[in-house]
């Protein structure tokens, strides 16, 4: 009887071993497979130097430095890909993004942007210009105003 409980013992340990690192990386994945959904209209301030020729602000031939307020307005997101505008006061234009992680990369009509999710509602996000008539670089913390209500099986 003594080893009959022992044997018992040993085999439900020894489940128990199989089983658990099994579980974790089953959730390990799904944890990672997770895409966050950042659609929405996301605020937020820039500090920013920009020269030359550019969409946003004045012409200058120097170094301009400069805090502007941004909208970025994601409409569309299929997985980790997304796409939407940004705008300031003097324009908008188009943007396409993908996300890896909690990684931000995004092209807009002539810049990159990469930055990253800091919380649900939030992100940073730096972006460059570089060419012959314009120059840009800036740091732009956003903040999401609303984000998306989560859907329901019966609102699907």
């Amino acid at each position: 009887m003594v080893r009959l409980r022992a044997l018992l013992l040993a085999c439900l340990v020894g489940a128990i071993l199989i089983a658990v690192p099994a579980l974790a990386a089953e959730h390990k994945e799904k944890k990672e497979k997770a895409v966050p959904d950042i659609t929405g209209v996301w605020k937020g301030m820039s500090d920013t130097v920009s020269m030359g020729k550019t969409s946003h602000v004045e012409p200058s031939d120097s170094p301009k430095f400069q805090h502007m307020d941004w909208t970025l307005t994601i409409d569309k997101q299929d997985g980790p890909n997304f796409s939407g505008t940004k705008a300031s006061a003097k324009g908008k234009e188009a943007v396409v993004g993908v996300l890896d992680g909690a990684m931000v990369f995004m092209a807009d009509d002539d810049g990159t942007c990469f930055g990253k999710l800091t919380g649900k509602n939030t992100m940073i996000v730096k972006y460059l210009e570089a060419g012959k008539d314009s120059k840009v670089a800036s740091v732009t913390h956003f903040r999401r105003e609303a984000a998306p209500e989560a859907k329901t099986p019966a609102a699907q």
